[in-house]
This record gives C-alpha cells, sequence and structure tokens, in this order.
C-alpha cells in the first residue's frame, strides 16, 4: 500500500450514501449499518462526493431536501 487514505467504500456506494443522504435525509449512522461501515467512513466519503457534485451544479433545496441535476432537471 502507499502512504494514501484507501477508501474503505467504492464511488458508486460513497455516491449513493451521499445521493440517499441528499434525497431522503436518511441519518449517516443509518447510512453507516446499511453500507457496513462506522459513521466516519461514511462522513468522509459523502464530504469527498459533494465537491463533485457541485461541481456538475447538483444542488439540494433546503425545504425539500431534494436532489436536482444540474444539466437542465
Amino acid at each position: 500500500m502507499d502512504g494514501g487514505a484507501q477508501h474503505r467504500l467504492v464511488f458508486v456506494d460513497r455516491l449513493l450514501a451521499k445521493l440517499v443522504r441528499l434525497r431522503h435525509g436518511v441519518a449517516r449512522n443509518v447510512l453507516a449499518h446499511w453500507f457496513g461501515e462506522d459513521r466516519c467512513t461514511i462522513t468522509r466519503a459523502i464530504g469527498e462526493v459533494r465537491p463533485l457534485l457541485a461541481e456538475r451544479g447538483c444542488t439540494v433545496s433546503a425545504e425539500r431536501r431534494r436532489f436536482h441535476g444540474g444539466h437542465g432537471q
């Protein structure tokens, strides 16, 4: 292994965790249980995906917690 941090969740799982959190407001501890990880791993995974979504114009409405795609959706 190199000296960098190793991802315990593959990218698709990190993305799914973030989208479920945005769309449904699922608590991080529940996501951790679903993915078989600890809460810190889920928090880190969500934090890594957030800027990628923001770069593509994806936002969430605070009042509805609905995910909105940035490409005309």
